[in-house]
Formats: C-alpha cells, structure tokens, sequence
C-alpha cells in the first residue's frame, strides 16, 4: 500500500513541492550515528556522576561527623543522575535491541521502546511537537491508556509520566527522516477518521 505526503520544504524549495510516495509499512531502526553519539555522552556524563554521587554519600555516612552539609550536594548529584541516566538507559536499548523500533502500517504504529501497539481508529487527535532536540507525533487517544512504570518511553512528562489519553511517539534519532514519518503518521490518522491537529 502507497500513500502520499507533502513534501518537504527546503532552503532551496519552498514552493510547488511535489509530494513524496510512502509505502506501508514503513519502518524505522534507532541504529543510528546520531544516537550512538548522544548515547556516548549521557554514559561519560552519568558514570562520573554517580561514582561522586556513591562517594560522597558513603562519606556522609560513615566519616563526617555532620551529613547535613553534604545534603545539598547530593541533591544537585541526585538531579543530575536523573538527568542523564534515562538518555544512557534507553539509549543503550535501543542500540542493542535487535530488529526494528518503529513500525507504521495500515493499521496502526507498534513502537517497541515502549512495547506499545496502537491502533490508527483508536486515534482521536494528532499533532507533530517539535523540541528543543527533536520531534514528537503527538497521539490523543479515545480511550485512556492503562497505566505504566514511571519510565515510560511514550511519556509525556516528568519522568515520563503518562496523561492516560495522550501517547508521544519519539521521532528522532531514526533511521528514516522526521518529516516522513510525522506526516505517513498524520495522513493515516486522518484516513481512518482521525483530527490533525496543525
């Protein structure tokens, strides 16, 4: 099955873009230079950071005669591990996980970092968000989603806590463009009775 997106508006094309043909299923890997690179810093940030972090609260523990003046600084180390550890965590997955991460058909997106299959009538909304460092597809959903750990790869807040009707779908760092796979997501969202949200 083909469908057709807009296609991309460039520095050098803004106008009279033809549209690109996309054919089903499409599918994207997080293998990618990108990824191994960004993986690689959370890793030299967060091993030091927790080497200090264990240091320093044993110390507190046993040798200091006072801990409360250490408090403060594990506060900011324990900030910074939160920080840092989920980007290495989940990047390491998904440079380690065999076979393919995002899976777009005519029947709905599977995004295995999260383990979760979504159908496109299930969809109510959606709407690409793009970030600081990269870009989200946005799904609202009809049904509220059952609850999951609090270090949700389709999180939408803190932590990755999740709002029961919305699902994100990270984009970014795949090996296929960000501009396909938001728009394949988005046409077929509207071709089985979904919103888009611009």
């Amino acid at each position: 099955m083909n469908i057709e997106i807009p296609g991309e508006i460039t520095f050098s094309r803004t106008y009279n873009i033809p549209p690109i043909s996309v054919s089903l299923p499409l599918t994207a890997r997080a293998r990618t230079f990108a990824q191994a690179v960004i993986t690689a810093i959370a890793w030299c940030f967060m091993m030091p950071t927790l080497a200090l972090f264990v240091m320093l609260l044993w110390h507190a523990l046993t040798v200091a005669a006072d801990p409360g003046g250490s408090v403060l600084v594990l506060c900011a180390l324990a900030f910074l591990l939160l920080c840092f550890m989920p980007k290495a965590l989940f990047g390491m997955e998904d440079l380690t996980r065999g076979g393919l991460t995002l899976i777009l058909d005519s029947d709905g997106v599977t995004d295995r970092r999260s383990g979760q299959i979504l159908r496109w009538t299930d969809v109510a909304t959606a709407r690409i968000v793009p970030r600081r460092n990269g870009c989200w597809v946005r799904l609202g959903l009809h049904t509220p989603l059952p609850p999951r750990r609090l270090f949700d790869r389709g999180g939408t807040g803190l932590l990755g806590r999740r709002t029961p009707d919305l699902y994100n779908v990270d984009i970014t760092n795949l090996d296929v463009r960000q501009h396909v796979l938001g728009q394949t997501m988005l046409a077929l969202v509207a071709a089985n009775g979904g919103r888009v949200e611009r």
